[in-house]
């Protein structure tokens, strides 16, 4: 059974299609959807093994030609000179037809696929296939695309929205343990911000989750993109303070990933900015200590990280300077009131930052 999930934004909308075995149904999705003749599928070496034929297949069958261009399996692919790289290799393909681009992979395939649609030719259709547990609950929707500099993540960017999204679970079975627990960490920071019944079912079912049973890692999938979708459905570009929320863990995790030059993950940055964030709101009386150590011991039961050791303070307040999610030059913070419930804080004190990521 596939569980259909809509993002409304007026002609911008478009549905999310998760379940099992559900890119068995691609072909289908993409005649129903017009969306094009020929089709440039952007993937790494490894999912383009592993995953690659099944893809092909779908869209042959759906009388679309196909170019595949692959990219490094790494968060240093979301740079423009790569992006301008497989542009042109797209330009040389594209003569006079009716074109679209298919990200087969986790966030940076999604990130740089998306960004190449919305800047080529000012715009062209694309559409996400994620295969990682992160890109399924999270980066894959909300039309958030981007490349990195080398000042921070995703600095230059557009928000572009895909013409449809296919979250199948059976993808997940190749990934490596470590790939399922940074998908939880978003998964963390769904029921953190915005569901208690979440957090509670992540609680008491973690070993069936990491272990990729799917009657409960698809109700999971379900619930963190019906939330994603609710809230992008309310704040597309992220102008009123709605998608902000989005954001917990965010601004420190991504400044712990580039000081780390990306050895630490998107998903084990966005656990130890979970972390700090709540140690922060415990410290300014807005959340109560039980509360971050019932995060902490699920994000330990996991296997995320919930500390770093090996912190470089002064290159992480730099970097998180650089923060998009900054306003007029004052910080800002979402933090927990309590689990489910978050509140934005700006202009918070830097010894109390400080204080929060050594102690």
């Amino acid at each position: 059974m596939i569980k259909k999930i809509r993002v409304h934004l007026s002609c911008r909308s478009y549905d999310i299609f998760v379940g099992e075995n559900t890119i068995n149904h691609l072909a289908s999705f993409i005649k129903k959807s017009n969306i094009g003749s020929a089709a440039v599928l952007v993937t790494t070496q490894p999912i383009k093994r592993i995953h690659g034929t099944k893809i092909l297949n779908q869209l042959k069958k759906a009388g679309v030609r196909a170019l595949v261009l692959t990219i490094p399996d790494s968060e240093k692919s979301k740079n423009a000179e790569l992006a301008l790289n497989l542009i042109e290799k797209i330009t040389r393909f594209d003569k006079g037809k009716n074109i679209f681009l298919v990200a087969l992979g986790g966030g940076v395939v999604g990130d740089l696929t998306g960004f190449i649609a919305a800047i080529y030719k000012r715009g062209i259709p694309y559409i996400q296939i994620p295969t990682t547990l992160l890109a399924q609950i999270d980066s894959s929707i909300g039309g958030k695309t981007a490349v990195d500099t080398h000042i921070g993540k995703n600095l230059v960017g557009a928000f572009y929205q895909p013409r449809f999204v296919v979250s199948d679970c059976r993808l997940l079975k190749s990934l490596p343990h470590e790939q399922i627990r940074a998908g939880l960490a978003e998964a963390v920071k769904y029921g953190a911000i915005k569901d208690l019944k979440l957090f509670s079912f992540l609680e008491k079912n973690t070993s069936k989750i990491l272990a990729l049973q799917p009657s409960f890692v698809i109700p999971m999938i379900i619930r963190c993109a019906s939330i994603k979708a609710q809230i992008v459905s309310r704040d597309e570009f992220d102008k009123l303070g709605v998608r902000i929320v989005l954001n917990f863990g965010h601004t420190l995790g991504h400044a712990f990933e580039a000081v780390s030059n990306f050895k630490i993950s998107h998903g084990q940055g966005v656990s130890l900015g979970m972390v700090y964030a709540c140690k922060i709101a415990n410290q300014l009386g807005l959340l109560k200590t039980r509360d971050t150590l019932r995060l902490i011991t699920l994000l330990n039961k996991i296997g995320l990280p919930t500390e770093n050791k090996d912190l470089n303070l002064k290159a992480v307040l730099k970097t998180m300077a650089h923060d998009k999610k900054f306003k007029d030059g004052l910080n800002r913070f979402v933090l927990l009131e309590r689990i489910g419930k978050t509140k934005i804080v700006e202009n918070i004190p830097r010894p109390c930052i400080q204080n929060a990521l050594t102690h």
